[in-house]
């Protein structure tokens, strides 16, 4: 396998990132993997540079476990903690994220109380009303939710202006 790009590894590193927030580590862990990818997408020096070079602690926000992770994901395209919340968490709870107003605490609470792993099943639990009567959610929240699809629908294939070229 070729090594990953600087891109790649921090798309890998906020996929971390999110899995900890669904798992309910602590906002400093969690942040440390954002701070972490975002800092990485800033390098002006290859990514495979610094790993040769042992800088990747020089970069803020990169410490020794996280600098372990980028070395390990950069090599293989993966890691065993990567894969072990890969199999806890499957991949399509972590879209749920592109609905507005949805953290990861009503993501969780989603997942483990109506087993809804994917957009389609979190709209179809939605209109069948199924929120309704889920500790935590409620008919609000369901409404917010759809409201968040139409939203998202909407914004399809949009840009911002300044992002545009």
């Amino acid at each position: 396998m070729n090594p990953l790009d600087t891109t790649e590894v921090s798309r890998l590193l906020i996929e971390i990132g999110r899995r900890l927030e669904l798992a309910g580590e602590s906002s400093f862990k969690v942040r440390a993997y954002y701070n972490a990818a975002e800092n990485l997408l800033a390098l002006t020096t290859p990514l495979p540079e610094l790993i040769a070079g042992g800088k990747l602690r020089e970069i803020p926000g990169v410490g020794e476990a996280i600098a372990e992770k980028i070395i390990k994901l950069h090599k293989t395209g993966t890691h065993p903690t990567l894969e072990l919340m890969r199999e806890q968490i499957p991949a399509g709870v972590l879209d749920l994220f592109a609905i507005p107003g949805l953290g990861p605490k009503k993501i969780s609470v989603l997942h483990s109380s109506l087993n809804i792993s994917s957009l389609e099943q979190l709209e179809d639990a939605c209109k069948a009303g199924r929120l309704e009567d889920c500790k935590g959610l409620g008919a609000a929240i369901q409404k917010k939710i759809l409201h968040g699809f139409d939203l998202m629908r909407r914004g399809a294939g949009q840009r911002r202006m300044d992002d545009a070229s």
